[in-house]
């Protein structure tokens, strides 16, 4: 009877000790879902809080972004359907920028253009950037033609836009030059005028170096080297013809004296026959005038200047068309002083 009492309290205990030990167990296992659900929970509030703030500083680094444009200016190569953009970047703001794209609109053809990634093109605070010249950026666009107006613009990394600010000074000169119809629409670059001997008699020294200056020895076989732009308001191409010449006007004891214009090789060669020079709108040449005949009638042969120490006028004497009508202008040119 002892026995079987004991065995009745035991087993009693026993089912009081399950259930206690089942309730930690459970009480264990909430707690430990709950601390799960919300170290979850902080990591995902963690992870918002530095999205928000990455957001932030991304925008606030494009919005501090500023790239600005100047000099820019648009030649169009009919021949290869495509627009060479010049211009000048500057990042006048606090972060280092990024230029992806160039996109190019023609508004005349309605029609667009853009490069590739431009991968390159980085700009720390405070750069300046030259796209001129050879650095120019090429966009294909079929059917452009000089004639067409443009709108251009850089977009960088951060999705700015940088729109392009043409020449103001260049666009003066335009207006000069429209309104100026008895210089027309080639301007001289006074300041690049030069003149070259002779190494044989059909090749040229120092080309295309040459000396730079207005005094020219006397008596001597000489070429003359002259850098014109286009400057046509309408975005015509200009062409030069083989009927264009540097004229030294004869006076009392000066013999007149004509240089006809010819083309040379990259070694300073003058080559015998005459192929048109083009000048695109805003495009820079320098032409040379050698001959002492048009080379569409004659052959080409030297030109001596003048043998006295003296002072003289000369001009430009240019003919070809612009478009696809005729064109020609005379330029009063320099004076030169044969010493």
């Amino acid at each position: 009877m002892k026995i079987s009492l004991s065995r009745r309290i035991w087993k009693g205990q026993s089912k009081g000790m399950s259930t206690v030990i089942g309730t930690v167990f459970l009480m264990l296992i909430i707690f430990m879902v709950a601390t799960n659900v919300l170290l979850w929970t902080f990591s995902q509030n963690a992870e918002y809080n530095q999205t928000v703030m990455e957001i932030n500083q991304e925008e606030a680094d494009r919005r501090n972004e500023n790239v600005v444009s100047s000099n820019a200016s648009y030649l169009v190569d009919e021949g290869k359907g495509q627009v060479k953009v010049e211009a000048v970047l500057k990042n006048a703001g606090p972060e280092a920028a990024q230029i992806i794209n160039l996109w190019v609109f023609d508004a005349t053809i309605q029609s667009y253009g853009f490069t590739g990634t431009l991968s390159t093109l980085n700009l720390k605070p405070g750069e300046v950037l030259d796209l001129t010249g050879e650095s120019c950026i090429a966009v294909a666009i079929a059917g452009v033609s000089p004639e067409d107006d443009f709108n251009a613009w850089f977009v960088t990394a951060r999705g700015n836009t940088v729109p392009l600010e043409e020449n103001e000074e260049i666009d003066q000169s335009i207006i000069v030059a429209d309104l100026s119809r008895g210089i027309g629409y080639l301007a001289l670059e006074f300041d690049e005028f030069r003149y070259f001997t002779y190494e044989s008699p059909q090749k040229l020294v120092d080309y295309p170096g040459g000396t730079l200056g207005f005094d020219v020895p006397k008596g001597e076989y000489v070429a003359f080297g002259c850098y014109l732009t286009n400057l046509d308001p309408m975005r015509r191409t200009i062409t030069i013809d083989a009927h264009s010449l540097f004229w030294q006007p004869g006076r009392a004891g000066i013999a007149e004296g004509y240089w006809y214009i010819v083309n040379a090789d990259a070694d300073g060669t003058i080559v015998g026959a005459f192929s048109s020079a083009t000048l695109s709108y805003r495009e820079t040449k320098m032409l040379v005038f050698a001959s002492d005949d048009d080379l569409e009638i004659g052959a080409f042969n030297r030109q001596k200047t003048p043998n006295a120490q003296t002072t003289v006028a000369t001009f430009l004497v240019l003919h070809g068309t612009i478009g696809s009508s005729p064109y020609a202008q005379s330029i009063p040119f320099v004076s030169l002083y044969y010493y």
